[in-house]
């Protein structure tokens, strides 16, 4: 079914950029303990889209997270969350114009398609999702994820 391929490309596009990137912190000690305290707090969340059994069920949870955290990324790591979070809300319009919300995802997993979902908007996702592997997201994730290693003293790229 066209609707698996979709949902099987959101979730490996999702769980890469939010894995890589939701290892971010802040070079700044003086913040660095609200900021490296919520990366810590949220890496489950994150965690939960890795590895072939993703939990899509926490998604709204997930993008929720990452605009908290683009609002409370320090100055040296700020335009690299505004350049996910700015991703992910691109995803965000593609499943509301669908006629979904991020936790439909997960009952699509299992083959249950919601009532009032455009197919044809649907499948006008994954073209959306290729900006999520997009040459400034992945750069953007790369810089939070080794910021929030060497700062933070957070891997959130691994489990």
């Amino acid at each position: 079914m066209r609707s698996n391929a979709v949902i099987g490309s959101l979730t490996l596009a999702l769980a890469a950029t939010v894995l890589a990137s939701c290892g971010s912190s802040n070079s700044d000690s003086s913040a660095s303990g609200g900021y490296c305290d919520e990366l810590k707090a949220d890496k489950a969340y994150f965690e939960s889209l890795s590895g072939s059994d993703a939990d899509m069920s926490n998604l709204d949870q997930v993008f929720a997270k990452v605009h908290t955290l683009a609002d409370d990324a320090p100055d040296n790591v700020a335009d690299d969350w505004k350049t996910l979070d700015d991703a992910i809300s691109t995803i965000e319009t593609a499943l509301k114009d669908a006629g979904l919300k991020p936790s439909d995802l997960a009952a699509m997993q299992k083959g249950q398609m919601p009532q009032d979902v455009d197919l044809s908007k649907l499948q006008e996702l994954a073209p959306k999702l290729q900006s999520l592997s997009s040459g400034d997201v992945t750069t953007a994730a790369n810089n939070i994820a080794d910021d929030a290693k060497k700062t933070c003293d957070v891997d959130l790229t691994s489990s």
